[in-house]
């Protein structure tokens, strides 16, 4: 491709890589706060690291003279500050590194201040209030959680979730849950799981470390993230006394990964409690409607429906009783026979009503219930036939009454019948007397009528 002439000399890369040294040795030293990602100590005696911020990586170099005076070389992951004396650069692999000449832990101090600053400006933005957060579901349909692989706080949390609620389904996103590349897994971890249709809460859990090691949790990128979420979260970064900022932008926190499930799952046992005591209600409210039924059981056992008709059927047969003193030989249907069909209808009525199948109570006091029935029916039975043997074929004697017949033996029902002198036959209790009528005195109030 043909390029554009232009006035400048063209130079050549190591003229280019000179004019950087020059420039960045005019910077001087400083110090580096970073993590470690790479550290080791070569056969040479020099220690090479690499620092990174989750942004940007530099590469340092601790020669051998300065080298032997640390002992121990800083872990993987682990917050440093690096004093540095110059920039150096290494043309021909392009690269740059900074000599570095002494190296400390960062301060708790510090990193706490910082961790202090986040928060603050969540709180400020709102994130931390609780109208913004989403409600714990009662009954989750799975439960996710964001842990490391093969970790303590995952044995933990799944143990915790079996133990209180067996039936919960676990759905897992492993990540790191420290240096420099924990923060971006954590994300991306959250996001799968915010994505599961399923999943109604997620568990963020890790087990305990120092203030750097937690550092990830309090990162100022997490907390917004885990704000943004559609599926509440509960964090449990464990056996800390200086709670990550995770925990404040949360929907809940756990103190430790184990009490996790307190906070997403209901408890099996006391569920089985809670339905035992309102199945106890229920019984205690069937019971009570039984007694309600037995009592009124009991009043119409005293006065059943049908009595006051059996009742009044008495007095119409008292009352006819005259004149039906002639139909000795009709037949009528036994009273004893009608009192058996009510008794049986009240027996049939007993029988729709509910009955209890565990109430030991209610079933004897049902059953003395209708044995009262059945006595007071019999006993009901007998006062009809008692009545009624007063007023069968030949009853009317021993009561008072008389028969006049005339002498053809045909029945004198009014005294307009007889006239002076006329034989008559009056039958009574023990036999007949033959008389003559000498003379009739009309009742007064009929003649008036």
């Amino acid at each position: 491709m043909e390029v554009q002439s232009t006035e400048a000399v063209a130079e050549s890369p190591s003229a280019i890589w000179r004019r950087i040294e020059g420039a960045l040795g005019e910077l001087g030293g400083g110090i580096v706060e970073a993590e470690v990602q790479k550290c080791f100590r070569a056969s040479s005696g020099h220690v090479y690291l690499d620092l990174s911020d989750g942004e940007a990586v530099v590469k340092c170099v601790i020669w051998k003279a300065n080298a032997a005076r640390i002992a121990d070389l800083p872990a993987e992951g682990q917050l440093i500050q690096a004093r540095y004396t110059k920039i150096r650069t290494y043309a021909k692999n392009g690269s740059i590194s900074l000599d570095v000449n002494a190296i400390r832990a960062a301060g708790e101090g510090e990193l706490l201040r910082r961790v202090r600053e986040t928060l603050t400006q969540l709180i400020a933005e709102g994130l931390t209030d609780t109208e913004r957060k989403p409600p714990l579901p009662r009954f989750p349909r799975r439960v996710g959680l964001v842990t490391g692989r093969g970790s303590d706080a995952e044995a933990d949390v799944v143990r915790a979730l079996r133990d209180r609620f067996p039936p919960t389904r676990i759905a897992v996103a492993y990540s790191l849950v420290q240096g420099v590349h924990a923060v971006p897994e954590l994300i991306d971890a959250l996001a799968r799981l915010d994505g599961e249709p399923e999943v109604d809460v997620i568990v963020l859990a890790r087990g305990g470390g120092s203030v750097e090691d937690l550092l990830p949790f309090s990162d100022e990128r997490l907390c917004r993230a885990i704000a943004a979420l559609r599926t509440p979260v509960v964090t449990s970064i464990g056996h800390t006394k200086q709670r990550p900022n995770c925990d404040h932008v949360a929907s809940a926190a756990a103190e430790v990964p184990a009490r996790a499930a307190e906070r997403v799952v209901p408890s099996a046992t006391e569920l089985a409690e809670r339905i035992d005591r309102r199945a106890d209600e229920l019984m205690g409210i069937t019971a009570g409607v039984l007694v309600a039924l037995c009592a009124r059981i009991d009043r119409s056992a005293m006065r059943p429906a049908g009595q006051a008709a059996l009742l009044a059927r008495l007095r119409r047969v008292d009352l006819a009783g005259q004149r039906v003193v002639h139909a000795q030989s009709t037949t009528i249907a036994p009273p004893s026979l009608r009192i058996t069909h009510c008794a049986a209808a009240l027996q049939r009525a007993f029988g729709l009503l509910p009955r209890p199948t565990t109430l030991d109570v209610p079933r004897e006091r049902l059953a003395l219930a209708t044995a009262g029935v059945r006595h007071a029916t019999a006993t009901r039975t007998a006062t009809v036939e008692a009545t009624l043997n007063l007023i069968r074929a030949r009853d009317w004697r021993e009561r008072g009454f008389a028969l006049v017949r005339r002498a053809d033996g045909s029945l004198i029902t009014s005294i307009a019948d007889v006239a002076p002198g006329q034989a008559l036959a009056i039958l009574l209790k023990g036999g007949t007397i033959d008389a003559v009528s000498n003379a009739t005195h009309p009742d007064e109030q009929e003649s008036a009528q």
